[in-house]
Formats: structure tokens, sequence, C-alpha cells
């Protein structure tokens, strides 16, 4: 039976640690939003998939209303022991069953959402349902970072060649948005919106990352124990072979991009 989505309970205490923007390019990133969104301060707007509020907190200042849900409890209890939580409206909820009414939001916000959805089509539906006629759906992600910079790809290929071939398989989306929303009939606004910064990393930090089960889209939450410690020994060759100082700080240059779409008509007035 394929799995509906991929749940966040088992991150909720680190995940801040691990997916956090460096010091200040999180005010960047939400100015960036707004301006690929159009957004104004009367506007309301929907993020599907808010997590513990590190895209949605700095963006509530730029909106009037912003909503966000999410399938886990311990996710968004992280989110509201945060400052300024309140400017959120929260509903746990799921993409595929949004409980809002039709034409409800002038923007939905997705970032790093839809390759943990298996029913897309349905999620994407319902996002149409639920935006406003000139409303738009923003696709955000960044790119660069240590699990898709080519500096870190020696470790990612050891570590999927070591993976069961039935663990790789992806549970939602694997294409980048731009490629897959034209095909279903969702129309590009413009060209995406970018923001560069750097971070640093080690490689150590990305064994630590695998080790621990950090991150969702490594698929460490799906595998045994002795599944990943076969993935960890493949990983311990390829840092020796690849990197002579493998704590050292290695700076990685990484894009965050937003880009706006319009649904598709026919979905959007049928709904």
């Amino acid at each position: 039976m394929e799995t509906a989505f991929i749940p966040f309970d088992r991150a909720a205490d680190i995940y801040d640690a691990t997916h956090s923007f460096p010091a200040g390019e999180e005010r960047a990133i939400a100015a960036l939003i707004a301006q690929a969104g159009n957004l104004r301060r009367e506007s309301c707007v929907l993020e599907v998939g808010v997590g513990t509020g590190r895209i949605a907190l700095p963006l509530a200042r730029y909106v009037e209303r912003l909503y966000g849900i999410d399938l886990s409890r311990p996710m968004m209890k992280q989110l509201r022991s945060k400052p300024d939580a309140s400017a959120i409206r929260l509903s746990e909820a799921n993409a595929p069953r949004l409980p809002f009414r039709r034409a409800a939001f002038d923007a939905v916000l997705l970032v790093h959402v839809l390759h943990l959805i298996a029913d897309r089509r349905r999620a994407l539906r319902e996002i149409a349902r639920v935006l406003k006629p000139d409303g738009l759906l923003l696709c955000g992600g960044d790119t660069g970072d240590m699990l898709q910079g080519e500096l870190f790809a020696p470790i990612w290929s050891a570590w999927r060649a070591a993976l069961p071939a039935e663990k790789i398989e992806s549970v939602g989306l694997t294409q980048p948005v731009r490629e897959a929303l034209p095909p279903l009939g969702w129309r590009p606004v413009g060209a995406p919106w970018q923001h560069s910064y750097t971070v640093q990393r080690t490689p150590n930090g990305a064994y630590r990352a695998i080790e621990e089960r950090q991150l969702s889209n490594t698929n460490t939450w799906r595998l045994s124990d002795a599944e990943l410690e076969h993935g960890l020994r493949a990983v311990r060759a390829a840092i020796a072979a690849h990197f002579p100082q493998p704590g050292q700080l290695l700076a990685l240059n990484v894009t965050f991009e937003v880009q706006a779409f319009q649904p598709p008509q026919a979905i959007q007035h049928t709904a």
C-alpha cells in the first residue's frame, strides 16, 4: 500500500537545528516570497506544511492573515512555543483535504512539500479550490545545500547505491515543480524569484545527519538499523576517498527559489 505522506513527528525536536537559515536570511526569503506572490498587507495566505514556522513566522509580517496547516502536532507545538506564533492560525490538516472554503486565499505556499505527498493531484485540486480567482500557488525551495550541491555528490551517490531498491522510491513528486506542474495545467507566472546565500557544512556533518536520521529525503526514516549501517559503511568509504579533511568547513552556495503558478481554470471552476 502506498504511503500517503511522510510525517515529521520524529523530527520536531531537531528540525530547527538542522533546517534553519543563516541568521538574517529568513527575512530576505520572506521578502522574496512576498514579492513573488505580489502579497500585500491585506492578503490572506495559507502555508501547507507549516512545520515549526521557519517560513511562516517571518512571512507573517507582510500579510494580514496567515494560516498554516500540518499533520504533525509535535512540529506545530514547536511553532506555538515561539514568539509571535499567535500571528499564524494553525490547523491539523492534510493537503488533499483542506478544511477551508472555496476561494479563501490570495496565495497558497508550498516549500519542499510536494515530494512528501503521494496524492499530489488531489492536493493540487484542493489548492486550486481554495485559491481566489486571481490567487497564486507559490512553490519554494532551496538548491545547492548539503543534499543537492555538487561538492557532496560523492557522499549521496554512495548512500543511494547502498540502499535497497524498494527503499529509494519517493513518496511524492520527484521532478522539480517547474517541470511537473505545467503538464497538469498550472501556468507559471514570470520567471522564478531567487535569493542566494552561503552556508558552511562538513562531510562529517553529512554523515551525522544520516546516522541520526535527521533528514526526511535521505530515506533514513524507512530503513532498518541493519540497512542504515550498510549505507553508513558506504558513506564512510566515500568520505575517506574524497575528503582528506572531513571535519573541515566547506562553503556551499545555496539558492532559495520561488515560482508562482496560476491554477488550471477548469479545475478551479469545477472543484
